[in-house]
């Protein structure tokens, strides 16, 4: 169901297997989240580290930079954002992922969102948009493959890092920068400072919008079950209020 011969196949459409799947992972990621702030006073890293991985110096990336811009500054910083949080969680891992791929899929994995086409999951249009700049920087298809299909997956709650690092990383990145999670796995302070860097320019009301659109044009697709109610309101609420 995470890929982008999936999507393209079904643009989103979820069967009901696929949909008990993503509840599933709902499931699991909410006792995750539970749990880990439950846990946190006593698990979270004590030294602040700065967050400075570098950008890679790739024609890909450059592409990719050129390309989120056009997004405009809020999904463009979330991006930046999402790339920081995501890196620092794989550190924390001790997981090694590919530096380009991640860099790229996280600037441009909402990127879909910002065109209305009902019927239709916004993963196949952020893919879509990933694709072209793997093609315009000529890099190989192999590569730009991998990165639609971590683009697609993000979405899809319950992701295992071994089996799809990317999407599951820039998932985590994306679920810190916009509701804190795992932020007892990332160094006092982490968050702040990726804002301090890529401010805001009012992210959770955006992405919201878009995302409750993206809802309403595909009713059989994941946002329609991830558009958080309101028990998911409450429960990011709860986090971000005692992540301070």
């Amino acid at each position: 169901m995470a890929g982008y011969a999936w999507v393209c196949e079904t643009n989103g459409v979820l069967t009901r297997a696929e949909r008990s799947t993503v509840r599933a992972g709902m499931r699991k990621f909410v006792l995750e989240t539970i749990g880990g702030f439950l846990t946190w006073p006593m698990n979270r890293p004590r030294s602040a580290e700065p967050l400075v991985p570098e950008f890679p110096d790739t024609e890909v990336a450059s592409t990719a930079v050129e390309t989120a811009k056009k997004q405009g500054t809020t999904l463009l910083f979330h991006g930046y954002r999402t790339w920081l949080l995501g890196t620092a969680l794989a550190q924390a891992d001790q997981t090694e992922v590919d530096a380009e791929l991640l860099f790229v899929t996280a600037l441009l994995h909402d990127s879909g969102m910002l065109v209305s086409v009902p019927g239709e999951d916004f993963t196949r249009r952020s893919a879509d948009t990933v694709l072209e700049v793997f093609e315009r920087a000529g890099a190989p298809r192999r590569r730009a493959l991998e990165a639609a299909d971590a683009v697609v997956a993000h979405a899809t709650p319950g992701l295992d890092r071994s089996t799809d690092p990317i999407g599951y990383y820039v998932q985590g990145g994306a679920m810190a920068d916009l509701a804190g999670i795992r932020r007892w796995h990332l160094p006092p302070g982490a968050i702040g400072q990726a804002y301090a860097l890529y401010p805001s320019h009012d992210i959770h009301r955006t992405l919201s919008a878009l995302a409750r659109r993206n809802a309403e044009e595909l009713p059989d697709g994941r946002m329609a079950l991830l558009v958080p109610k309101p028990l998911g309101k409450a429960l990011r609420l709860v986090l971000n209020f005692a992540a301070g």
